[in-house]
């Protein structure tokens, strides 16, 4: 691990309260896992396990895409850009979102939660301060005590813009896919253009497939008189698919309608369903 020489000790208060110790070298901001642990106020079961060997991995693993290394040593204690401690903010964002840490102890997930309230605003502060060191460094004199690169400064540019753009595209990401279950569960957000087969418009229907809307007259099931009836409106048809029917092993070739024509079939098929033969 490479070690930090020219450096500028500095202080800064966090959103918390706390007062973060940092280096400044390059226009890069640095400190201990500790330090950035103490300036979040990370819940003790969080800081001591799951944030200190999580920015040490994350070091190893983003370095590529961060604009260089993002652990030095400086007087024999690993720092790390805040870079890392972004990702490992977003691990944590993530895994709240998913289980809300309900595995650990009552007094522990008071904790947790009371710093998940702060989570946005410490990302801020965290980019910020960040980009104040890097504007700092452009407005430097030239008795500078620490010169700045050309390279440095294009490093750390890319370093405060790029995770701003991954963590957004991450996040129109995620609005697409609960927009896409959104469209699944409700019905009203389907496309009523696209063309599906009539077995899928019976299950989104929550319709009973093996029913036999006309028995005993008749033993075609539900899918299948929906079929039939399509096939006598004349309705457009789309691409058929190719699919595998129940009970048998060999692929068929299935007729694709618009879901609005199905679902007006599987509608009149219900209002018209013999008394007594609920569907």
């Amino acid at each position: 691990m490479e070690s930090l020489t020219d450096v500028e000790k500095m202080t800064e208060l966090s959103p918390t309260g706390t007062q973060l110790k940092y280096l400044l070298s390059g226009a890069r901001v640095y400190a201990s896992a500790r330090s950035w642990a103490k300036a979040l106020q990370l819940p003790r079961g969080l800081a001591a396990t799951w944030f200190e060997t999580g920015l040490a991995r994350i070091a190893i693993l983003k370095k590529d895409l961060a604009g260089g290394r993002l652990e030095m040593l400086y007087q024999g204690t690993t720092v790390y850009r805040w870079p890392a401690v972004a990702e490992q903010l977003r691990i944590f964002d993530r895994e709240w979102h998913k289980t809300q840490f309900k595995s650990r102890p009552k007094e522990e997930q008071r904790e947790i939660e009371r710093f998940y309230e702060n989570y946005d605003r410490l990302v801020s502060w965290g980019y910020d301060l960040q980009e104040r060191a890097l504007s700092s460094a452009l407005n430097a004199t030239n008795d500078r005590k620490t010169p700045v690169t050309q390279e440095t400064l294009i490093e750390t540019v890319k370093q405060a813009v790029a995770p701003r753009l991954h963590a957004h595209d991450e996040k129109l990401h995620e609005h697409d896919i609960v927009i896409e279950e959104l469209k699944e569960a409700a019905p009203m957000l389907r496309d009523k253009e696209e063309f599906i087969t009539v077995k899928q418009a019976v299950s989104e229907q929550a319709l009973d497939p093996n029913l036999m809307p006309r028995y005993p007259q008749s033993r075609e099931t539900l899918p299948g008189l929906a079929g039939q009836m399509l096939k006598e409106k004349g309705v457009e048809q789309g691409e058929s698919e190719i699919t595998r029917l129940d009970g048998q092993s060999i692929p068929t070739e299935v007729r694709t309608y618009r879901r609005r024509d199905i679902y007006e079939v599987l509608a009149q098929i219900v209002q018209n369903k013999q008394r007594g033969l609920p569907l």
